[in-house]
């Protein structure tokens, strides 16, 4: 097609928008809803994805040396935890500490005033890794060093959060598929109406000489526009629940280390991606239904 029929086609396209305006509102509003609930879902799972990150990497794991293990073992696992790229966090207790914690803990300390008892507790090390998910493999290549007794892994709560993670994301990409394919119908109704009512034109048009592609155009344009105006719409909302929800979250959050990492995602990050992937979905969503519903009305 040449430049100025593409351009006419296209005009055509944003002027047919107003010829069903109740079409548009329907097309509209079910893509708002839909899009409202994808965005619901994905800021659901980043979110989970973010704090389980987090509570993954709170519970430590523990390197428990041998009771009497030389120093220079204990300074070669040091400097090996420190250049370790998955390590985030070292905390590194000698054996006369862990005797002195255990005498507080029981609280008859008088019972062990000896030296030489000290002998008898090991040296341990708290670690905490970037991801939980190589703890695994972190125990394995721990055990093989010189000196290291045991390795303890927080199994059941690493298990949890991996297991809440998958769920979600199988929840979300369920009712994406549910919501898309009931917003393809509502959109392809559209078009497939408005095509209906322009049929002698269309008919016309094709006898002329007209293309598949110059008659298709002004279709795609209103599924698109459908699209955009629903993920506009659908972010904008989603946009001020998440905002407000934030905000809440944020206002009660307890003081402490912890508490003040347990935040939701900022609401600029979450609009951001909501609004990327919400006109992504929408419009090529939108237009793929536009182009199938006119499949029968371009053959003449």
């Amino acid at each position: 097609m040449k430049k100025n029929e593409i351009r006419y086609s296209a005009k055509q396209g944003f002027v047919n928008l107003l010829r069903h305006p109740l079409l548009l509102f329907s097309s509209v509003t079910t893509l708002t809803l839909m899009l409202f609930l994808l965005s619901i879902f994905v800021a659901v799972s980043l979110n989970a994805s973010h704090l389980a990150r987090i509570l993954g990497q709170q519970p430590p794991i523990e390197i428990m040396m041998e009771p009497g293990i030389d120093q220079e073992a204990i300074d070669d696992l040091t400097l090996l935890l420190n250049d370790h790229a998955n390590v985030i966090e070292i905390r590194a207790y000698s054996a006369e500490e862990n005797f002195e914690t255990f005498k507080e803990n029981i609280g008859k300390e008088e019972i062990f005033n000896e030296d030489s008892y000290v002998d008898n507790f090991p040296s341990t090390f708290n670690i905490r890794l970037d991801d939980p998910a190589l703890a695994e493999e972190f125990k394995e290549q721990m055990m093989a060093e010189r000196g290291v007794f045991t390795v303890s892994l927080e199994h059941e709560l690493m298990s949890f959060l991996d297991r809440t993670q998958k769920t979600l994301n199988t929840i979300g990409v369920v009712v994406f598929l549910v919501l898309a394919l009931v917003s393809s119908l509502v959109v392809g109704n559209m078009v497939r109406v408005a095509a209906l009512s322009r049929a002698t034109e269309i008919n016309i048009m094709k006898y002329v000489g007209a293309t598949d592609g110059y008659v298709r155009i002004p279709f795609l344009i209103e599924g698109a526009m459908a699209g955009l105006l629903g993920a506009l719409f659908g972010t904008l909302i989603s946009g001020v629940v998440y905002y407000r929800l934030q905000t809440a979250v944020a206002g009660s959050a307890t003081t402490g280390s912890l508490a003040s990492q347990l935040q939701l995602l900022p609401t600029s990050r979450i609009v951001g991606i909501m609004l990327v992937l919400n006109i992504a979905t929408g419009v090529i969503l939108s237009m793929a239904a536009s182009f199938l519903a006119l499949r029968r009305h371009v053959k003449v």
